[in-house]
Formats: structure tokens, sequence, C-alpha cells
């Protein structure tokens, strides 16, 4: 007796089921043809056992129970589990037998190839099935045999059954030399199937059949067909002429062992064909399929057994690689090590890692390869249409290939294969605790290596632990990444960014070569925010992100400093011409307009750019300039480059020291109001607009051309504007109050102070505070600014006129032409901004738009006040034009509060000044 040493030794798939003879059991392929079916069902139906086997399952059920039964395979092959339903057969003499089965798929080397039902009859009998052994002594009872013969079958089919075997090799040979004696043939074999050639297990009786040998199936035995393995097969006859099948097997009997629902090999006896023929009984057929369960018994013990020794050994190397999980060693070294635990399990393999990447399978570790071998793999793209593929991906089952070269990940490398003695291989997917394939586990074999169904349980074992190991370190990275990158658009945060462009600088610096930072800022973002919410601005600021990095070259940076700046870092321009046409790449990219949602966003940027090392050698450095250099291009009219100059640099320092004294100016009451007289053309004084001066203490007198703007941009002007109207209103008050009528005050409110929700609250209470009659005060807010919002600016004008306060509108015409918006606000005067005055002698002077302007403005009952009137010829001109009142320096400059009063305390009216 010799026994195969490729036998398997893992664990099995499934519980073998119950098998009664009692049972009804029968199996058929996958198209419904019936392949066998056991005594008991035969006995039922009223079918002989060979003669039903030529029949379709449709023709032994009825029309609904074939098509159920038809149904109920689709699941099955669709990945449904075990399945029970009822049928009703149509018997032989045409009785209808209702049956309920389980249902199950049979599986060969992991493919489906048939199905088995197993079940009863459903009628009413109390009658209680007989045990195996019972049912053994019933159906091994031959009518016409010696009762002696009987007995020794079962005496030793009872032995066989409870015996506890040390080795397979020795329960095998038990089984095939007892099975040689009962069934008086001399050849007992156990042959498992690979592909067109048969792989003897185990032999007895035949010394040119070894195990461990292959045999062609089609010359050689009667297994070489899918329904003579699932099936109990008997012949006795001479084989024919053209030497099939070979004479040892021309009487034969062989049945199917089983593993659950896996074939695992064929168990037969035989003998040549000695003249007479042999008349196998269903006793027979009986005996060889309980033989067949005992030897799958015997197996599966043993596998669970060499499945507990293997699990010892496991658990050492697997405590191993925790650790170095937990020490947080590279993934290549806890990979690597991982393949080490299979080869040394199965010595003479060669073990090997893919790692799943964006769709892309690359070779990660393989130890006993040829040094540098993997890298010259190229990545593997995972293609739905890969049929192998599909099955290891999909299915997400082991899978064995015969021929290396038939594995995908080895189909065009089959060079390599040969030159590395690799001719089959086995691979399991690795599998995160979700089911998310993270990568191929994959073992492979030289000729003659044995290979068997232990390996799975190896492979799935080891790649439980590469997925621990693959997603510990998936989480290790992912909080290292939310640590370092911004959540929103994925770029790097600023604190990171600092460390990527330190060592950016340093290796400029080594290479004597330019360095280019590009400060970004989108230009109006804040408006999208305001009007279609911070979802849909982070949605624009997450594309604005990826757009900027599908610019990227592999050495640049990205990163976004908050809000929406960004910063580029171009590391590989070779001068500075280069360096402004790649900026220029991302200024156009994002004009493009960005569909997000049923949203068209156009968005434009400013770019400011300092370039390593003229502009700076450090990271302060060159980010300070860089911004100061965005902040020209926006101040420039936006949605432009701009390269850092020196002299910028200089003009943000002026502005940085403005803006530092500006903080302090109200505290240190460093402001002043003046006062320009508002005349009639008459030369009556009508009224006075305050106008905001700044007297430093030691930069003298600064220009609100020079800190207005700067005021607006960092909010001050609200604090400053509620001063100008409080004290403006107290000033005025006074006036009134000592008797002068001219005493009627304009003041100039900011569109940041106007916008306020406490606005008119504020100038509420500058009017109770002083005791100004509200018709004495007039606001101007400027056209350009009204033009933006004229919904929400003619509201708010609403509720300024409930206080009984003038409106007018300043710089008027300077935007639009058309005055029809005139009639939705409530506003009482319009001021001609000055430059229609500057240009009045020219060739297509602003004439004809001033007499248009007064005309309509007349029509509408509003004063026309011009502004900017320098001379005495500015001055009669206007007043041919029509407009009622005039300010400008032709009746002197702005007055200081003093001589404001003794201007109300000596007269009423002004003549213009000597030009």
């Amino acid at each position: 007796m010799a026994i195969s040493p490729r036998l398997a030794l893992s664990r099995p798939d499934g519980e073998e089921p119950s098998k009664s003879s009692r049972d009804c059991v029968y199996s058929f392929d996958l198209h419904g043809n019936l392949i066998e079916m056991n005594s008991a069902l035969a006995e039922i139906i009223g079918y002989d056992r060979d003669k039903a086997a030529p029949l379709n399952l449709s023709q032994l059920l009825d029309q609904e129970s074939w098509q159920r039964s038809r149904e109920q395979v689709l699941a099955l092959l669709g990945g449904s589990g075990t399945q029970t339903l009822e049928l009703t057969a149509i018997g032989n003499d045409g009785q209808r037998i209702r049956m309920e089965v389980v249902r199950r798929l049979l599986f060969e080397r992991g493919r489906p190839v048939a199905v088995q039902d197993t079940g009863r009859l459903l009628y009413d009998a109390a009658e209680e099935l007989p045990s195996l052994l019972g049912e053994a002594e019933t159906d091994l009872l031959p009518k016409s045999e010696p009762l002696n013969r009987f007995a020794e079958q079962l005496k030793q089919l009872h032995r066989l059954s409870t015996t506890n075997y040390v080795t397979l090799e020795q329960a095998f040979e038990d089984h095939l030399r007892t099975g040689c004696q009962l069934f008086d043939l001399p050849i007992g074999l156990l042959l498992q199937v690979q592909g067109s050639h048969g792989l003897i297990q185990a032999s007895y009786g035949a010394s040119d059949l070894q195990p461990g040998a292959t045999i062609l199936l089609l010359r050689e035995t009667r297994a070489h067909t899918i329904e003579g393995r699932l099936r109990t097969v008997t012949v006795s006859a001479k084989a024919s002429p053209d030497g099939q099948p070979q004479p040892a097997f021309e009487t034969y009997i062989g049945t199917p062992v089983w593993l659950g629902a896996e074939l695992f090999a064929t168990l037969s006896f035989s003998s040549p064909y000695t003249g007479a023929a042999r008349a196998f009984t269903s006793a027979d057929r009986e005996l060889i399929e309980l033989m067949a369960r005992s030897i799958g018994r015997v197996i599966l013990e043993h596998r669970i057994q060499s499945e507990r020794d293997r699990l010892q050994s496991l658990e050492k190397n697997r405590n191993s690689v925790l650790e170095m999980v937990a020490e947080n060693e590279s993934i290549e070294a806890i990979l690597a090590e991982v393949a080490r635990l299979v080869e040394e399990e199965r010595p003479g393999t060669l073990c090997s890692l893919l790692i799943l990447k964006d769709e892309v399978l690359a070779w990660a570790s393989a130890p006993s390869f040829p040094p540098d071998a993997i890298r010259i793999f190229k990545p593997f793209r995972v293609l739905r249409g890969t049929a192998a593929l599909a099955t290891a991906e999909v299915a997400r089952s082991t899978v064995f290939w015969d021929d290396v070269r038939t594995c995908p990940f080895w189909a065009e490398r089959g060079h390599f294969a040969a030159q590395m003695g690799i001719v089959s291989c086995r691979s399991t997917p690795i599998l995160s605790a979700d089911g998310v394939l993270l990568g191929i586990l994959a073992l492979h074999y030289k000729e003659g290596q044995p290979h068997d169904y232990s390996d799975t349980e190896l492979l799935q074992a080891a790649a439980r632990l590469a997925a621990r190991a693959l997603e510990q370190r998936g989480l290790n990275e992912r909080l290292e990444f939310q640590a370092r990158h911004d959540s929103l658009t994925g770029l790097p945060n600023r604190s990171y960014f600092m460390e990527l462009l330190n060592a950016a600088l340093e290796d400029a610096g080594q290479r004597s070569g330019y360095l280019a930072v590009l400060f970004i800022d989108l230009d109006r973002f804040k408006q999208i925010n305001d009007i279609l919410g911070h979802a849909m601005g982070d949605r624009l600021l997450k594309e604005v992100g990826q757009r900027l990095k599908r610019l990227l070259t592999a050495d640049d940076l990205a990163g976004r400093m908050g809000g929406d700046e960004f910063i580029i870092v171009l590391t590989r321009q070779p001068d500075e011409q280069a360096v402004a046409l790649a900026s220029r790449e991302f200024l156009m990219a994002l004009r493009a307009p960005h569909q997000i949602e049923d949203n068209e966003l156009f968005v434009t940027a400013s770019i400011g750019v300092a370039i390593y090392p003229r502009h700076g050698k450090t990271v302060a450095e060159l980010l300070r300039n860089a911004d100061l250099a965005m902040y020209h291009a926006k101040n420039s009219g936006k949605n432009e480059v701009e390269v850092f100059r020196a002299e910028d640099h200089a003009a943000s320092l002026e502005r940085l020291r403005l803006e530092n004294a500006l903080r302090r100016a109200l505290e240190h009451q460093e402001f002043e109001l003046l006062y320009q007289p508002v005349v009639g053309m008459n030369g009556k004084v009508e009224g006075l607009e305050a106008l905001l001066t700044w007297r430093h203490p030691i930069y003298g007198t600064i220009s609100p051309k020079q800190f207005i703007p700067i005021a607006e941009e960092t909010g001050l002007i609200i604090d400053i504007g509620s001063w100008v109207i409080r004290r403006a209103c107290l000033e005025a008050a006074s006036w009134h109050k000592a008797g002068h009528s001219a005493a009627r005050i304009s003041v100039n409110v900011s569109a940041l102070q106007f916008e306020r929700r406490d606005f008119v609250e504020t100038v509420a209470d500058a009017l109770a505070l002083s005791n100004l009659p509200p018709d004495r005060l007039e606001l101007e807010l400027t056209e350009s600014y009204i033009m933006k919002d004229l919904p929400q600016a003619a509201a708010r004008f609403a509720q300024i006129r409930k206080l009984g306060i003038s409106i007018a509108i300043d710089d008027f015409g300077t935007g639009y032409s058309s005055l029809s918006y005139l009639n939705k606000l409530p506003v009482d005067s319009l001021k001609i901004d000055q430059s229609f005055l500057r240009n009045l002698n020219e060739p297509e002077g602003s004439l004809a738009v001033i007499q248009s302007i007064v005309r309509m403005a007349h029509s509408m009952n509003l004063t026309v006040v011009a502004e900017g009137v320098e001379t005495r010829a500015e001055l009669d001109l206007v007043r041919v034009l029509g407009c009622d009142k005039v300010q400008g320096h032709v009746y002197g400059p702005a007055r200081r509060r003093e001589d404001v009063e003794a201007l109300l305390a000596a007269h009423d009216s002004l003549g213009p000044l000597e030009t």
C-alpha cells in the first residue's frame, strides 16, 4: 500500500450532510441532466438507477416544480446558500410524489459542476428511519448470496467506520485492501482529477500505478468525464480495439469521495476482464458508497487535526507579525515577513503579495524572488472582463492555475516564471474587515512540487494577517494625512506646507536653482459664499484645489493656507520668464467656469509671485513678498499676476505704518472735521458738507485718499464713520441753536457702514444726543454702491426717510447713464461728479450729459448740486446749465469749525474768489 504525498490536509469547506440510504438523494448537472440517484429514490419512483441516468430533471418533475427548480439553481450559481424547496416528482407509473429536498451545489477544484438534492417524502407516516448500520444491513442483504458474505461485509464496514487511524496512509491502505477483498477485485485506487490527467492519491495491488504519479484520463480510466466522477459507475467488458480503457480497468466499480460539497477524488476497485461478465448489484453500489463516505470522514478528521497543528505553528509566526504592526515597522518589512511565514510552512514554494491601489495591483513583496525582480514587473490593472481575476476578486475565493501562464498576473511574464522554474500558482484575495479587496497573496510551485487544498487555508490565514497589517497601516496613514492636510481640498495644510517648502528651499540652494512661490487669492469668493451659501463655497474651493493639482509637475507643491488662499511652489523652473508663463497657466485655469450642480460659477484669482533667491532666501521672506505682490495684483484690478517688486514692499510698509497709526487715531483724538459750504446760485450758503481729515502729531495732515481705503479694508471705517456722524450732528446742533439757518449738515456714509443692521439706530442716537432736528441732516451715498443692490438700498433709504433725514446721491453719473432707477429711491438731491466739469471744454465734452441730468432731475423734483467747481467760468457754466447749488474751491477751501462759526455769524452768503 502506498499514498500520495500531495494529499490535501486543510479544513473542510462544510460538514458532510446526511446521506442515509433512506434519504432521497440525486444529483444532476447544471443543465438538468441526471447524473446519479440513490437506490431509495430509484425504488420510490420506479426507475432503475442506471436507466435513469439519461433522463433530464424536467422529465421527472411536474412543470411547476421544474420551473421552480431552474430558478433555484440560478440563485445558487448567483451566490445564495443552501436552499430548501418542495418538489413534485412523476413516478414511472405516473404517480405524483411530493418531496422536500435540501439543495446545494457540488464543486470540483472550486468550480461548480453539479447540483445535489437530499430530501424526504412528504406523506403521513410515523415510521422512523433506521440507523446507518440498520440501513446497511437491510440494503446489503443479498437474497441470493450466502449470509456469511453479507455478515463479513457488515463487519468490515463497521470496523472501517469506527477505527481511529493515526495516519491517512493507514486509513487508505486499510480501505483499499478491505475493498479489494470484499469486491474480490485486485486493484484499489484513489484518483484525483487535475485537468486532463489524474493524480494517484493512493493505490493498492498495482505496481505500475504508484501514488504521486499522473495518468491520462482519456486513455486509461473510467473517470475521464464529469458524469463519470460524480456517480457510481460499474463496467464489465473487454477493452475496445483502440485500447480504451487500460485493461486494468475493464472490470470496474467507482464512486465519488465527497468532502462536504467538494469532490475530492474517485474511489475505485477494478481488474482486467476475465472473459466472464461481472454483475454488480445494488448492494455492491451501496457498499462502495459507504466506503467512500468512510474515507471522506477520515480525511475530514485528519484535516481538522492537521489544521490544529498548523494553527499552533501559525500562531507563533502570527504574533511576530502583529508585533511588527504594533511597533509600526514599514509595511514592506511586514509583508515580507508574511511571505516568509507562508514559505516556511511550504518549503520550496515562492510567495508574493500584490497590493491594490487606484484599481491597479502592484507587486509589493516577494522575498524569495531574484533580487529586484518585482521592480521590473509592471502593475496589473484590474479588469472586470478577466475571468480568472474576476473569480478571485468578485467571488472572493482562492484560485489555482495549473499553468502559471493562464494566471493574469503572469500572463505577460511567462518567461520570468520559466526562469524561476514556476509552473503553477495558487492565489487568494486579501480582504478588509468589510470585504474590500486590498490585494492578492500568491503561492508559486515549481515542477514536481506538491500542491493540494491544504494550501488554501494557509494562504487565507496569511491573507488575514496581511489584511490586518494593511488596514492598520492605512489607518495610521489616514490619521497622519488628516493631521497634515486640509480636510476640504486634500492639499497640505499650513504647518505641513511650511515643512515641504523648507525642504524645497534646501534642495534649491544645493542645486543653485530657481524656486517660485505663488500666493493665490480668489476674487469675489466672499460674494459666492454670501449668495449661494458656505456649502457651495466649499464645493468651489475643492474644485479649485483639484484644478491646481492637475497643473503641478511631480516636484511642485500646493497647499491651502486657509479661507480662499492657496500657495503653489514651482521647483523646476529654469528662469523668471518660465515662472511668469507657468503663473499665467494657473490664472487661466481658474478663469474657466466651474460647473457645480446646476450652478455655473465664474471666479478669478489674484496671484503674487516671489522668486528664490532674488526676492528672498527664507520661507518667511518669500511668503511675505508673494503675499505683498498678490495684494498689489488685487488692488490693481484683480484677475492678474504680479511679480514682487521692491517698491511694492516700500509701499506696503508705508501702508502698514498708516494702518497701525489709524487704529490709534480715534483714541488719540487725531481726527477733525472740515466743512465745505454748499452755495446756491444766488451766493447764499445753504448748507455745509462735513469732510474728515487726519492730523497726525508726527506725520502731519494725512489726506482722506490715503487713509479712507485702509479704514474700509480693515473695518475701522465703522467706528470712524459713527464718530463723524455724532461729531457733525453736535456741531451742527450748536450752530442751529445759535440761530444760523444755513446750519444744514451733509455727511458722507461708507458702504460698509450703511450695510450694518444697526446703522439707522446709530443715526437716530446721534440725532437724539445732539438734539439736531432731523431735517438739518443729509446723508450722502455714492451711486456705484447704490446700484449694487438697488432693492436693499431702497429699503434702507425708506427707514432713513422715516426719521426725517434727507438723502443725496454722491458722484452721480459716473457709472450709469439712466435715471429711471431714481423713481424707486426716496432721494432728495443729486451731486454731479466733478469729473464732468473737467472736460466741459473738450470737443466731445460732457455738456450734453449735464444738461440731460439736470433736466431729468428737475422733472423728478430733485435738487442738482455741481461738485468740484474751481473757477468763475465753471460757475457761470453750471448756472447756465440749470444746476441749483455748487460747492468747490471757487468759494475757498474747506473750513475748520471756528472759521465756519465766523462765516455764519458775519453773513450767510459768499462771493466767488478771484482766479
